[in-house]
């Protein structure tokens, strides 16, 4: 269309993120860009939350993710799903994927920001919930990786195992000010819930999870895999702070009234 770069609009989901599909499916539908489609891959473990999206939003490809849902693990049936994005991208000749958890609202003009960065991965930004330091605190889901002096620092303050031998082993959540500074911030690991992938990428590229030594023994989520794949393969990644999105995170914070505010979003 008019030479714009197609763009496939994608969300793994399941029955449980009901309660922010309207304000989700809302979201993608108006959009600030005239080339792309809309795919929802459900990975419900029935069909019933398949057929709800079918009867609703006509205007949306919903797949359901069948054969997948006898996998009873959450994450390995999330990979799965987002494979199927990465295939059907490939499959159906898209320019980018700009993949979105389903309980992220993006902002309407986040494929055009997007694409001006002209990079294979780059997300904008949004804020979870984490423990640091044994304190529940709200951060950028998004990671730098240590400067060398941060690196020495830590080593000299406390041992570390043998497989952080690096800064690169190690990241650190985006700065308030670098989420406030509205640049574009090269990151080891961007916001993977609004993130926009060229096809140059999406195309050698597939989510996992890892289990191995190297990463500690612990399991490892399908973004984590996905950015190590990418950095393995020779692709940076980037988060353009100025794109900030809402997180719905059923329960977590409220404010005068309105479930999702937070001051980044006034």
């Amino acid at each position: 269309m008019d030479g714009k770069p197609k763009i496939l609009v994608a969300s793994p989901t399941y029955e449980g993120m009901k309660y922010c599909e309207k304000e989700f499916a809302e979201s993608v539908t108006n959009l600030n860009y005239p080339n792309y489609d809309i795919l929802i891959v459900d990975n419900s473990e029935k069909a019933d939350y398949f057929n709800h999206l079918k009867e609703t939003y006509s205007n949306f490809n919903i797949i359901n993710d069948n054969p997948n849902a006898n996998e009873k693990n959450k994450m390995l049936r999330l990979v799965h799903s987002r494979n199927l994005i990465l295939d059907y991208a490939a499959r159906n000749n898209y320019d980018y994927i700009l993949m979105l958890d389903s309980d992220v609202i993006a902002p309407k003009n986040i494929i055009q920001e997007l694409l001006l960065c002209d990079k294979d991965i780059v997300s904008g930004v949004y804020y979870n919930y984490f423990i640091v330091d044994g304190k529940t605190k709200y951060m950028p889901v998004a990671w730098t990786a240590l400067t060398e002096k941060e690196f020495e620092t830590i080593k000299q303050k406390i041992q570390l195992p043998d497989f952080i031998s690096s800064s690169k082993d190690l990241r650190a959540h985006l700065t308030e000010e670098e989420v406030n500074s509205n640049k574009l911030i090269e990151v080891i690991i961007p916001s993977a819930g609004c993130m926009l992938i060229s096809r140059n990428a999406f195309e050698k590229l597939r989510y996992g999870v890892l289990d191995t030594i190297e990463q500690g023994g612990v399991k490892t989520t399908d973004d984590i895999y996905f950015s190590l794949e990418a950095r393995k393969q020779g692709f940076k990644a980037y988060c353009n702070t100025k794109i900030k999105c809402k997180h719905l995170i059923r329960g977590k914070f409220k404010k005068e009234g309105n479930l999702y505010k937070h001051p980044i979003y006034d």
